[in-house]
């Protein structure tokens, strides 16, 4: 018989819906580069310590890392956003401390080649030829001369 393998934590800590992917995916998603550092071309990363309360939601949170020009303020509000699932706690209203860090790297665009030459405009001109309904053609004819014939251009 296989023994169960035993949970030593007794308090469970707060854990993101879908876990610590789907929380990167969240932050990605709602982050808002700030315009003044985006002038600056600021880069770097925010590390803000938070506080979660019994029920899941963010009450406390403190910049660690400071990187300046918005991206702290937008870092808090970000984090503000998340709601996370806290496990009972045998009826205790326990409050968990996370950390995390918030990276800020402005998206660079490649030079855009030269641009290609604009497209020229094309004529099309057909000509149809071929028997009419006056003329009938007689079961001695050639068959090359029957049916139609089309001629199609294109001028740039």
């Amino acid at each position: 018989m296989a023994q169960q393998k035993r949970d030593n934590h007794f308090i469970k800590g707060a854990v993101y819906p879908g876990g610590q992917k789907a929380m990167l995916l969240f932050i990605q998603n709602n982050l808002q580069y700030p315009s003044e550092a985006i002038a600056a071309k600021i880069e770097g990363t925010v590390r803000i310590r938070f506080s979660i309360d019994h029920t899941g939601k963010v009450f406390k949170s403190q910049v660690i890392a400071s990187l300046g020009h918005g991206c702290d303020e937008e870092a808090i509000r970000l984090v503000q956003l998340l709601q996370f699932e806290v496990p009972k706690a045998y009826k205790l209203k326990v409050q968990h401390h996370r950390t995390l860090n918030i990276h800020f790297k402005l998206q660079v665009n490649p030079l855009p080649a030269e641009a290609p030459p604009p497209p020229t405009p094309l004529s099309i001109q057909y000509t149809i030829s071929g028997a009419t309904s006056s003329e009938s053609p007689t079961p001695n004819t050639n068959s090359s001369n029957q049916g139609y014939h089309y001629t199609i251009q294109l001028k740039p």
